[in-house]
């Protein structure tokens, strides 16, 4: 017995490549995501050549619910990219290598499957990880939506309430101020609802509260949480519905 060899046939008998326009297209016993098995391209001109994906790739991540746009997961994807020598071109929305010659473009195999094969983990990151880019974009699209300086996070918005800590306060010319909730967990939805009862209790004013879920899939919030919230004076709104008409909710209950 010769592993090796075994190994290497194994790997190498579902392997395929043919001939195309561009250069050769490569079919490998990988799998991508959907089932199908993951394939690339030689992109040659002249005596130069690169390796890319069929520009379906990005598509097809952002299909699933990967959000591009989120610091978090673009931090993630600029590692792997740098890791495995990999770019991306965002004019074609290509996975691409740099140019090389034409002869040395088969040592560059390797790493740009390894990179095609990883950077599907992008759609199981963990359920935490999920929840804070979910609190890192609603902050960040306030940010970009109301003047400097007022959105601050984790805050104890009332002086007489100094136990009662606000995830995003966003205060308004107006003087009324967003007290904002992400929806996260039962707990932070408790929470949201035991500060809005305080504020009405003390009846505080120009404080609206809010409560924002990412979506209403079943998930880490219960049914129960979910109906105590909106029976509620808590202002609700749903990031998967729409991320602008969010903060445009917002602006409208504190103008």
């Amino acid at each position: 017995m010769n592993l090796q060899k075994d190994i290497c046939a194994a790997f190498c008998d579902g392997l395929v490549v043919r001939q195309v326009p561009v250069g050769y297209a490569i079919s490998t016993p990988v799998t991508w995501f959907s089932g199908d098995n993951l394939s690339f391209y030689a992109r040659v001109e002249g005596a130069r050549a690169r390796l890319e994906d069929s520009g379906s790739l990005l598509f097809d991540l952002e299909g699933q619910g990967v959000d591009f746009s989120s610091e978090n997961r673009m931090e993630i994807l600029s590692s792997l990219l740098s890791e495995h020598g990999v770019i991306m071109s965002e004019e074609d929305g290509l996975f691409c290598t740099e140019w090389v010659k034409k002869e040395e473009i088969a040592s560059l195999a390797l790493p740009f499957l390894t990179f095609l094969a990883r950077v599907q983990d992008l759609l199981f990151l963990n359920r935490e990880v999920v929840k804070s880019t979910f609190r890192e974009d609603l902050i960040s699209a306030l940010e970009d939506t109301f003047t400097e300086g007022r959105v601050s996070v984790s805050e104890p918005l009332i002086e007489t309430l100094p136990h009662y800590t606000v995830d995003i306060v966003v205060r308004s010319d107006s003087g009324k101020t967003a007290a904002i909730f992400p929806a996260t967990n039962d707990v932070s939805v408790l929470r949201a609802v035991l500060f809005s009862m305080e504020v009405q209790k003390h009846h505080v004013a120009n404080v609206v509260p809010f409560l924002i879920y990412e979506n209403l899939d079943r998930g880490a919030i219960t049914q129960q949480s979910r109906e105590i919230a909106f029976n509620s004076d808590l202002t609700p709104a749903v990031w998967s519905g729409g991320r602008e008409e969010v903060i445009q909710k917002v602006q409208r209950y504190v103008q």
